[in-house]
């Protein structure tokens, strides 16, 4: 008889940190009420970026937002049209050099679903052919750290704020060369909720006994729904983080709040500004992620929820008051509408 702890449905409804997100955002959304009445509008969360024109909450393209982003700190990244030929993509990747393996995501994401790592051709041909919505390849940044870093700056301010800072653990099991992989996936609690998907991932191996302290990463993407642990790093905060990130956003001109999904070869390279690469800017549907971390308590989470979506309204309202006009209530509506049928195509 197995382990009753591990079982799938206690070990979700023992976290909170899988519970179903509207739990997550009740509080915020009723809040958000009381701004919208503040702001006589609804959709004043758009006018925070105004950089970011396009789309509703979590629906901004990461193709273009990743485009105000210096050169010399983000990833080449090709745009996959969704009725693009695979030999149009190839031309693209020989043009811009990209090798194997590749990162392909939807334009537009949602929740991490359909991210892929993709390490030959005729995977990404698969993939590319199965399209239904427009894609992005970017170039996999083998750097060891991946962080996930939110800023924000109010307008007319020169120094901004961290609140948020995130070091993501990849899905990995470690063999003890008795137990064979499917035994150690079962062990790890993590593991067991990705275990449908692992068992057709590594069916070569599933039967395999790892050798003694072999790690095993079984996700590359760092993202919580496949498994990735998200680990609060706050005391990885300095004046020397906040400058680097102080300088970066003076560089990118109408965007004052989101979170930088970082690739770095280390946490000191990061804060002196160098051999790091920015894999996407998430803009005012980011979250903290640190509030995921495990020991993490759910009231906590919702009081730092409520308090930076009060900076979106602050953030918004001083862009109302130097002259940049809340969204129209007909454009907002058509906004989540197209953002509500999006979403449907994952589905």
């Amino acid at each position: 008889m197995g382990n009753i702890k591990n079982h799938p449905l206690l070990i979700k409804w023992s976290n909170w940190e899988y519970w179903p997100m509207y739990i997550l955002y009740v509080p915020v959304c009723i809040q958000h009420i009381w701004l919208s009445l503040k702001a006589r509008n609804p959709f004043f969360f758009l006018t925070a970026n105004p950089a970011i024109d396009e789309g509703f909450i979590l629906s901004d393209s990461k193709y273009n937002t990743l485009q105000l982003v210096p050169k010399e700190f983000k990833p080449i990244t090709i745009y996959v049209a969704n009725n693009k030929s695979f030999e149009g993509a190839l031309a693209q990747l020989t043009i811009e050099k990209i090798a194997f393996p590749v990162i392909l995501k939807p334009d537009i994401g949602y929740r991490g679903l359909l991210v892929n790592r993709v390490t030959n051709l005729e995977d990404l041909k698969k993939l590319i052919t199965d399209i239904k919505v427009p894609h992005i390849i970017q170039e996999y940044v083998d750097y060891d750290v991946e962080i996930g870093i939110f800023y924000y700056r109010f307008p007319n301010t020169e120094t901004g704020h961290i609140p948020s800072i995130t070091v993501k653990e990849f899905l990995s099991v470690t063999g003890d060369g008795k137990h064979m992989l499917k035994e150690l996936v079962c062990q790890n609690q993590r593991a067991i909720l990705q275990k449908e998907k692992l068992k057709t991932k590594f069916r070569k191996r599933w039967d395999e006994v790892l050798r003694d302290d072999e790690k095993l990463v079984l996700e590359y993407i760092g993202n919580h729904n496949r498994g990735t642990k998200f680990v609060n790093a706050a005391e990885l905060y300095d004046e020397e983080l906040l400058k680097v990130f102080d300088a970066l956003n003076k560089k990118m001109n109408g965007f004052y709040y989101g979170r930088f999904d970082i690739r770095a070869k280390s946490i000191q390279d990061l804060k002196e500004g160098r051999s790091f690469k920015i894999l996407e800017v998430n803009g005012i549907g980011a979250e903290p992620t640190h509030i995921y971390d495990p020991s993490y308590k759910i009231l906590k989470a919702w009081k730092e929820l409520l308090y930076l979506w009060r900076i979106v309204f602050k953030i918004a309202s001083m862009h109302k008051k130097s002259g940049l006009p809340y969204l129209p209530w007909m454009e907002g509506t058509s906004r989540f509408k197209e953002y509500i049928r999006y979403t449907r195509l994952f589905k």
